[in-house]
């Protein structure tokens, strides 16, 4: 079993089902400083819920950056993401909706 690391993490695999933003979350995403890297972390690591709307939310919680903490190790930009969020499109996961930060 191979170990997990920052390479196999952006391995050519994972860059084959790259996420399409719609205009919204390109917006959004300026708007709010999330960059397309940390889009990826969220969608890869963040806990899943379905907002009722067709869409599903991916949210960085205290569960969701110690899976990140244990494949890509702790940075100091870790806290920068808690309480980020990814909404997908239910029938086309690869497609983002927006995104945002949550208010706690």
């Amino acid at each position: 079993m191979q170990a997990a690391t920052n390479e196999n993490f952006y391995s050519t695999r994972h860059r084959k089902a790259a996420l399409r933003l719609v205009e919204h979350a390109k917006k959004r995403k300026q708007q709010r400083a999330i960059s397309s890297e940390r889009i990826d972390l969220i969608v890869f690591f963040g806990e899943r819920t379905y907002d009722g709307h067709g869409g599903i939310r991916c949210v960085m919680t205290s569960n969701a950056l110690a899976r990140l903490e244990k494949v890509l190790g702790h940075t100091s930009h870790m806290e920068s993401i808690r309480g980020c969020y990814v909404v997908l499109n239910a029938e086309d996961e690869r497609t983002v909706i927006t995104v945002g930060h949550l208010y706690v």
